[in-house]
């Protein structure tokens, strides 16, 4: 009984390694098939990968040569850089009396010192913004006699200036360096306006 159980016992192990050789043997032959069926799909794949490679590096040596001529031109290019074709005309005797109107970003006197663009006009000797066309104006400078203004350098964004009066300062960035000094010589225009329409005196009190 033992020389049978242990005959018996060689042929299982045998048995079982077969068949462990064929679900082997018809898992790659399956996969391979599958992967058959994609080979066509994969060279058309590489092929386009090819082209992208090559594309990458025409662009990359385009932009190589457009840094290089920007670092060649002169600064006031660079400061006229971003939308130089925007509007920069004021006029301080406009019948409706808006001096000078359009986009600024505002920095806001809160403790994160957010960013948010809004829209700007001077009129009747005040700085105001909207939110929104129809919104309430908001008067940020009531009295732009009592008021200076200056370009800002020293901060983290560019074409950035300054209004400041007794109470408080507000700190404005432009669009472009053009914008910038627009907006500057539009406030000093209007506060040398607001001088001669009303004299000293009224202040004396």
């Amino acid at each position: 009984q033992i020389n049978v159980l242990q005959a018996k016992k060689k042929f299982e192990i045998l048995d079982a390694m077969l068949s462990f050789m064929h679900a082997q043997y018809t898992f790659f032959q399956q996969g391979y098939s599958l992967l058959h069926e994609l080979d066509p799909y994969m060279k058309k794949l590489a092929t386009e990968l090819d082209q992208l490679v090559i594309d990458s590096a025409v662009e990359k040596r385009e932009m190589e040569h457009k840094h290089a001529l920007i670092q060649q031109r002169p600064l006031f290019y660079l400061q006229d850089f971003s939308y130089d074709d925007s509007k920069v005309e004021f006029n301080v005797d406009a019948p409706n009396g808006v001096v000078m109107e359009g986009y600024l970003f505002k920095r806001a006197s809160n403790a994160f010192k957010t960013w948010n663009r809004r829209w700007f006009s001077i009129q009747n000797s005040q700085l105001v913004y909207q939110k929104k066309l129809k919104d309430v104006l908001t008067v940020v400078v009531e009295d732009l006699r009592l008021c200076t203004v200056k370009p800002c350098e020293d901060i983290e964004r560019r074409f950035c200036f300054e209004v400041v009066s007794p109470t408080k300062s507000c700190m404005l960035q432009a669009d472009s360096e053009k914008l910038r000094q627009a907006w500057i010589q539009a406030v000093q225009a209007s506060i040398a306006s607001a001088y001669r329409e009303s004299p000293d005196s009224y202040y004396i009190e």
